[in-house]
């Protein structure tokens, strides 16, 4: 059987397949005539969950010779702009009579509505309570229908955002902010319509997760005011729906606004009430207790450090694959390592931040636009903490040289950490980095 997404369309080739009249066909489907005109007329958006399950199961009971029919004229419909106009010849006698004469298609659904108005008057219902048994069960469905997403429209929407999500950390982020934004405008036109419930939760998910998108974007470009204002958008579509894990991705990423500006305690301030909470299960729980194991490597708290790693790391255990994409709304293996780095880094431990940054970039995908160029400034600071002042500016100048690697906030500040560090240094390898370096620090003090 076909797949039906009904439209009006395809009402009126099922109709016609059954070779009944338009008053028929109401009762069949157990609505009023009018809401067949509306149906059939296209007067709906999209028909509601509740209109295409009735004429689903109106369809799965059809004879097998109606469903052959009925699929026959959607096929051809669809696959070559069959017009279903001659598929209406079908249609039974009364139907026919009446159109010969030029009754109007509407004529026939007045007449059943003076019948329905007649039998209301017989069990005792007169003037507006006549009107109202007679008229609101079709109004009703009109209001479902109006406005109602399909769920082939709704899915799309979701594909989307996931592959925004994925793209992010790919492409320099700045490229999608534009068609980002015009998703969001989308989803949030389509809020402000009357959905389903189910479909409402998914859109409200939907929008939050875009608004992460753009806070990740605007973060990067180094407009943090602006980004916290999306990362907060973020945050309160998941708790109006109660997605924590949504809440708790978009939370991480609100995180990276103290992070990156140096304040450690606003960090620890911000995860405390849900780290108290003690998340212990999943990619978001990890990430929360990675930013909070940075957080303390930077003010030095080393057995906190050690603390959050630990945990973060037991948060990814026995996690499903599926749930461990690449992207801004999961949080993976080589991230951790990666946060392993930075805090052995700032705790001044040279060893341990190679051995992290090996593990991390042997696990990351090198088309990733950031974090492996983050990555091998970490590993850069540790060999120059070790002496290897020419590895160290080697691997520097890779991070910031590689065509994969996008220049925003988060690398332009680690390239300027990294050049102070190189304060009275000299020779070949450290006047090369600073002639590929120079472009980057002068941005980095442009957005500061």
């Amino acid at each position: 059987m076909v797949e039906i997404d009904w439209t009006g369309e395809d009402v009126r080739a099922l109709r016609a397949a059954m070779r009944r009249s338009r008053y028929e066909f109401a009762r069949l489907v157990g609505v009023t005539p009018r809401t067949v005109v509306l149906w059939e007329n296209g007067r709906t958006n999209r028909m509601h969950a509740a209109s295409q399950r009735l004429l689903d199961r109106v369809l799965s009971e059809a004879d097998p010779v109606v469903v052959a029919r009925f699929e026959r004229a959607v096929t051809a419909s669809r696959g070559t702009g069959f017009d279903l106009a001659d598929t209406y010849s079908a249609l039974d006698t009364e139907t026919q009579l009446g159109r010969d004469i030029g009754l109007d298609k509407e004529v026939e659904d007045d007449d059943v509505r003076r019948r329905e108005l007649l039998a209301c008057i017989g069990v005792g219902l007169t003037g507006p309570a006549a009107d109202l048994v007679a008229g609101e069960p079709e109004k009703m469905l009109a209001t479902l229908d109006a406005g109602s997403i399909s769920e082939r429209r709704l899915e799309l929407f979701e594909h989307s955002v996931e592959a925004l999500g994925k793209q992010v950390v790919r492409v320099p982020p700045h490229e999608l902010l534009a068609t980002t934004l015009e998703q969001f405008r989308t989803v949030r036109g389509t809020l402000g319509q009357r959905q389903a419930t189910h479909h409402q939760v998914r859109l409200v998910r939907t929008a939050g997760r875009l608004a992460n998108v753009v806070g990740e974007i605007l973060f990067n470009e180094g407009h943090l005011g602006q980004a916290r204002m999306w990362y907060g958008t973020a945050i309160h579509a998941a708790q109006d729906i109660g997605d924590r894990y949504s809440e708790d991705i978009a939370m991480a990423g609100l995180a990276y606004l103290p992070t990156y500006s140096d304040k450690p305690k606003e960090v620890l301030n911000l995860l405390g009430g849900r780290l108290d909470q003690n998340p212990a299960h999943g990619p978001a729980a990890a990430w929360l207790w990675g930013i909070a194991a940075r957080a303390h490597a930077r003010l030095n708290n080393a057995d906190q450090f050690a603390r959050c790693i630990e945990r973060s790391g037991r948060a990814l255990e026995n996690i499903d694959p599926e749930e461990l994409t690449v992207g801004i709304f999961s949080y993976r293996p080589e991230k951790l390592a990666f946060y392993q780095a930075i805090g052995y880094a700032d705790l001044g431990r040279a060893a341990e931040t190679a051995n992290a940054a090996a593990r991390a970039l042997a696990r990351y995908d090198p088309k990733e636009t950031t974090e492996p160029a983050l990555v091998r400034l970490e590993h850069a600071t540790a060999l120059l903490s070790s002496g290897e002042i020419d590895e160290a500016c080697s691997v520097a100048t890779q991070a910031i040289t590689s065509h994969h690697t996008y220049i925003g906030l988060t690398v332009t500040k680690r390239a300027r950490q990294f050049d102070a560090a190189l304060t009275g240094f000299r020779g070949r390898a450290v006047a090369e980095w600073r002639q590929h370096a120079r472009s980057v620090i002068e941005s980095t003090r442009t957005k500061a």
